[in-house]
């Protein structure tokens, strides 16, 4: 081949590399999910704003609430921790205006024997909020034995959205998402995780803290490389 050919060739291969990235990568910028990290990785879109999946109502108070119907949590620490993270990610990135505090959460479930029978709308009113962002524990994996490192631990989550507004019929109760079934989010800690943090305390803490980041992120605009930069 002549160093002419050659200089033309390099050129279209170049372009023809670029279109290829870009059919591979730009789809999954807003999302950042499957090759999200692959663009991180290579520079490329870095800064690039994601909107939030949905907006939280700006005036009134939110509740966040961990249901766990079937007692999937092995650590009930985990609910806590989990409510009282997300409700400061979402303050923290002004989301809201205001979250009620997990101890006002925890004296209401301790003086109220009926709580857990009480749907989350009626909740919300109880304790002042009008706002419900409910999480429904849908599966919950822990090791249990933390030597073992091909041990992880993981939460699946179901994510909602009700409004606590007297007179709202029931079909009108979830705001978000208009899946019946609510928004399904499972937040991962590796072998490497676990084995590092030693112990189910620091291992509940890790897991509360991504799993609050990676769910508030669907109601806040933060752009590709906050995700990585915040090791979640």
């Amino acid at each position: 081949m002549t160093e002419s050919l050659r200089r033309h060739r390099r050129p279209a291969h170049a372009a023809l590399t670029a279109a290829l990235l870009a059919g591979l990568l730009l789809p999954a910028l807003p999302g950042c999910g499957r090759y999200g990290g692959l663009a991180y990785f290579m520079g490329i879109g870095r800064g690039h704003k994601i909107e939030p999946q949905f907006e939280l109502p700006e005036d009134g108070t939110l509740l966040v609430l961990v249901d766990d119907p079937a007692e999937r949590l092995r650590w009930p620490r985990l609910r806590d921790l989990l409510e009282q993270s997300l409700g400061e990610e979402l303050l923290a990135h002004q989301a809201v205006k205001a979250v009620i505090s997990p101890d006002a959460m925890a004296r209401f479930r301790q003086a109220d024997p009926k709580f857990e029978r009480y749907p989350a709308a009626t909740i919300g009113r109880k304790v002042g909020a009008d706002t419900v962002l409910w999480l429904e524990v849908r599966d919950f994996f822990n090791p249990t034995e933390i030597e073992d490192t091909s041990s992880t631990a993981k939460i699946t989550l179901a994510v909602k959205v009700i409004t606590t507004k007297p007179g709202t019929l029931p079909s009108d109760v979830r705001l978000w998402p208009t899946d019946e079934g609510g928004y399904i989010h499972s937040t991962e800690l590796s072998a490497i995780d676990v084995h590092k943090l030693k112990g189910d305390n620091a291992t509940a803490r890790e897991l509360a803290r991504r799993a609050a980041i990676q769910i508030g992120r669907l109601f806040y605009q933060h752009t590709v490389g906050e995700v990585e930069d915040s090791k979640v």
